[in-house]
């Protein structure tokens, strides 16, 4: 055949070759290639949490995988083949820029919930885990790289391995170095696949206040490259690499030593022994006693004793003197322990006590020997000195009160028992502390100590009603004790948080103070003093909201809850540099944590960010909802309401019964006027979680539907459990404005009056009694002044009076009959008819006091210096007599002598009655 068409017809065949199936086993040896798109075997496609992109660096390409978000994994696959057998030679690369990141392959992948999946983090550890029909199953846990010369993998050095999958096998090889070998079967063959998955922030680029090193313009939070690609699924070479990396010389011990360990944090026991026992077959290798130790636990743990015993002999005859010798000592007695060796164990510990005196696990055993042989006080005496050694450590306590109780010794079991349940407390062990609480409130029914551990620990497990109950047992009997003992700090604030918990923060708020002044040097108390004054007044400028949390901090300036409360009242008072800074600390206590993100969210809001805000929460892990409702909270201040109850119905969706969610969600309806549905969701929360603030927003709804009876009667409830809730006492006020209820509303002013009032809420009180005056009272001015009188718009009638001085020139003069304009004496004074009577300047009438109100103005100053009839004069004695002018006494006589309008009467002979000056 002509060249021509020899060449013609293979290309013919290329072009033309079927493809493979995918449900066929294959068997070839594939390199892959990144330099084409078209010739790479992946299915490279990016999504909403990251992208996927075939890169150059240099003359090398390499497939990347670029994460946008922490706590997420990703992967492309390579569909095309099936792999059962096979030898997957890769190198990766690592860019977590600063953060917690790892990269790696998946293999024998039978779908996105069943794979194995070895991975390769930045901190210089491996591991290896299987995930069938979503469940995942660690074969190998972190565990160091093999010759790893520090803790972190640099991001410009790649990190070569390889896995040998041979039947249920599969063989790690890090850097050329055996790395671990297990057997499994749960998936025998599968597809590939290029993974990476981040796990942490950098904490500085967490806040994106200090700039990253590798470009804070980044959209990633970690980058993954696979720089190289070959598998070989031939039988033969899988066969042949696995028996040439099983062999005994070919791991190095302490890489078995190192996967030991691991098995053995994993509970996987037997596995770890056997590691350790492989390392041992090296030729000429000594065995080291920290492996001896560990082996000898093991062993132990599995129940070979013999052996348990011949490790644990070795391990401190090689030095007893050495940190491992010295564990090993206790170990026997453990071992003798477990072998009920009680005569031995004994004996053993007598002789053990004198190299280990200090040792309270020896101590405790030796208890332990002396109880089984009813040695009753020895073994009390045993376990005291145990925990006199580890105070710490409550079982010992527990064991010692066990004896004392058998001694019937009861005061000493009480306090044995008193003595655990604190260390129990102290540890947040509540499983001993709960199984302790029958013998508490048994040998303690009278005992205010007991009482109060008890409660601390219903407290622990939500057991609310418990917990009050004997908190107040508690107190009963700490009053009944002579001397009286001092108080409980921490039963206090527990007491508190009960009362908070209800949405009764005003009566959480002395105990709160009382907690802090008992524990002046308990950062905690300060902070959650600060916290609930922010909470009831929402005023950050609160001077002693910002002095309890200057305590907090000064007591412990690492703490990262107080540290984000402060960048909260920051923000709040727009002090956006501080706010910075304490967020910065609060991330390097507590890290990637959504409460951070949260804060970060609002500072860049309020730095005029709103969009790389919302860019923040959208990219954000969010587990709980909280980023999407802090995301509609951003745009509610900035009346983006639409756009806010799409956030938080996003919230909502993650969790529906939140009620913080809810009542956002409510107060946006509320804002958009939707009142209808905004009632709907309040009744919800009120059922699920009822509050004060919940029932005034109920009360305001009701309000704008006008249904006011319902209204009141939401304050009223809220006022029931609260009585001095400030915001409510506003609401109800105003509800009794608009429905005439004028005392009532009054009312609710001198409850107001009687509170310490944030400034926000003294303006509303003040807003509410101007509302109220005009609800009442009419303001009369003086045409001539500034002067005005506030009178009632239904003023009662004035008894006429006679004067006997001349009112001050502050008091109204009358009124114009004509024009209506009223005048005060000191302007009136300045315009006199002949007859010497105040008259209008601009209509020139006779001023009357015609107005009821302006009449009992002057009443009032007559009755005040005693001048009405049946009063009596301010002083005694004739009065002085008037330095006025003749002409105005008889100009204000006229009028003032008679407020009733009527003429004077005239008596006698045809003359008037002489008239009192």
């Amino acid at each position: 055949m002509p060249r021509f068409f020899r060449k013609l017809l293979s290309i013919r065949n290329i072009i033309l070759k079927p493809k493979a199936d995918p449900n066929e086993i294959a068997e070839e040896t594939w390199a892959a290639d990144f330099s084409k798109p078209k010739r790479v075997r992946f299915d490279i496609k990016s999504e909403s949490s990251y992208n996927a992109n075939l890169q150059k660096f240099g003359a090398r390409h390499c497939l990347a995988l670029g994460l946008k978000k922490t706590g997420c994994i990703a992967w492309v696959e390579a569909p095309a083949c099936r792999y059962g057998d096979q030898v997957i030679n890769a190198r990766i690369r690592l860019d977590a820029r600063g953060g917690y990141a790892a990269g790696g392959i998946m293999f024998r992948m039978v779908g996105e919930h069943t794979y194995y999946s070895f991975l390769i983090s930045t901190k210089g550890y491996f591991r290896l885990d299987v995930l069938r029909n979503g469940m995942p199953l660690p074969l190998i846990g972190w565990t160091e790289l093999p010759d790893q010369a520090s803790q972190e993998i640099a991001s410009d050095h790649a990190v070569d391995f390889t896995i040998i999958a041979y039947g249920s096998h599969i063989v790690i090889l890090i850097r050329g170095q055996w790395a671990a070998d297990l057997s499994d079967s749960t998936i025998m063959e599968g597809t590939l696949c290029f993974t990476a998955a981040s796990y942490e922030e950098p904490r500085d680029s967490a806040l994106l206040l200090v700039p990253i090193p590798q470009g804070a313009e980044s959209p990633y939070s970690a980058e993954v490259f696979l720089e190289s690609l070959t598998v070989d699924s031939h039988l033969a070479e899988a066969a042949a690499l696995y028996e040439k990396w099983t062999a005994p010389a070919e791991a190095s011990p302490q890489s078995r030593f190192r996967l030991a360990e691991t098995f053995t944090a994993m509970d996987q026991h037997k596995a770890a022994l056997v590691q350790i026992r492989k390392a041992w077959e090296t030729p000429g290798y000594k065995k080291k006693q920290k492996e001896l130790l560990l082996a000898g636990r093991l062993a132990q743990q599995l129940g070979l004793s013999a052996d348990a015993e011949q490790y644990i002999s070795a391990c401190f005859e090689a030095n007893v003197d050495s940190a491992e010798g010295k564990e090993a000592i206790t170990e026997m007695a453990k071992i003798l322990y477990g072998g009920e060796r009680f005569k031995e164990l004994k004996d053993y510990c007598a002789e053990a006590a004198k190299v280990l005196s200090a040792d309270s696990m020896l101590r405790n055993l030796q208890g332990h020997a002396l109880w089984n042989l009813k040695e009753y006080k020895a073994a009390a005496a045993a376990y005291d000195k145990a925990f006199e050694l580890d105070k710490s450590n409550g079982i010992f306590a527990k064991n010692a009160a066990n004896v004392y109780e058998i001694l019937e010794r009861k005061k000493e079991a009480l306090d044995r028992s008193i003595a655990a349940g604190r260390a129990f407390l102290a540890s947040d062990n509540y499983d001993d502390l709960g199984a302790l609480v029958p013998k508490l409130l048994s040998l303690g029914e009278d005992n205010w100590e007991a009482h109060g551990l008890v409660g601390k620990w219903a407290f622990g497990i939500e057991d609310w009603k418990m917990a009050e109950k004997e908190f107040e047992q508690a107190e009963e009997l700490r009053k009944k004790k002579r001397p009286r003992t001092p108080k409980d700090a921490a039963v206090i604030y527990l007491r508190a948080l009960l009362f908070i918990r209800e949405g009764k923060r005003t009566e959480a708020l002395p105990l709160l103070e009382e907690a802090v002044s008992l524990e002046k040097d308990y950062a905690l108390f300060h902070f959650k003093l600060a916290e609930n004054r922010f909470l009831l007044n929402d005023d950050p400028e609160d001077p002693q909201l910002r002095s309890e949390l200057a305590a907090a901090i000064a007591l412990d300036p690492g703490d990262g809850w107080i540290n984000n409360f402060a960048a909260q009242l920051c923000l709040q008072r727009g002090d956006l540099e501080n706010a910075s800074g304490y967020l910065e600390n609060a991330a390097k206590a507590l890290g990637d944590v959504n409460a951070i993100k949260v804060n970060r969210a609002v500072l860049f809001a309020l730095q005029g960010s709103l969009d790389k805000a919302l860019k923040l929460l959208e990219f954000a892990d969010d587990p709980d909802g909280a980023m999407a409702n802090c995301a509609g909270n951003l745009l509610v201040r900035e009346a983006r309401y639409e756009e806010a109850d799409e956030r938080y119905r996003k919230a909502l969706s993650i969790a529906p019964e939140n009620p913080e969610f809810l009542s956002n969600r409510a107060s946006c309806l509320i804002e958009m006027g939707q009142y209808g549905e905004a009632d709907t969701i309040l009744g919800r929360v009120h059922e699920a979680r009822p509050s004060t603030a919940v029932l005034e927003l109920i009360s305001y709804v009701a309000s704008k539907k006008g249904e006011f009876a319902r209204a009141e009667a939401a304050c009223r409830a809220a006022l029931k459990m609260d009585p001095h809730h400030a915001q409510s006492l506003l609401s109800l006020g105003w509800i009794f404005i608009t429905t005439g209820k004028i005392e009532d509303a009054r009312a609710s002013l001198i409850s107001l009056d009687s509170l310490n009032l944030s400034p926000g809420l003294s303006e509303r009180r003040e807003e509410l009694r101007t509302r109220l005056d005009e609800a009442v009272y009419n303001k009369v001015p003086c045409a001539a002044c500034e002067r005005s009188w506030k009178i009632l718009k239904e003023p009662p009638s004035v008894p006429s009076i006679r004067l006997f001085a001349m009112p001050p020139d502050d008091l109204p003069a009358g009124s114009c009959p004509e024009c209506g304009k009223a005048y005060c004496i000191g302007c009136a004074k300045k315009n006199l008819d002949p007859s010497g009577r105040f008259v209008c300047p601009e209509c020139g009438k006779a001023l009357k006091l015609i107005n009821e109100g302006l009449k009992k103005i002057v009443y009032d100053w007559a009755k005040a210096e005693g001048m009405t009839k049946g009063a009596k004069p301010a002083k005694r004695g004739r009065p002085k007599k008037d330095p006025i002018p003749l002409e105005m006494i008889k100009t204000l006589l006229p009028e003032a002598a008679l407020l009733s309008g009527k003429e004077p009467v005239k008596r006698g002979r045809g003359r008037p009655r002489k008239k009192p000056l």
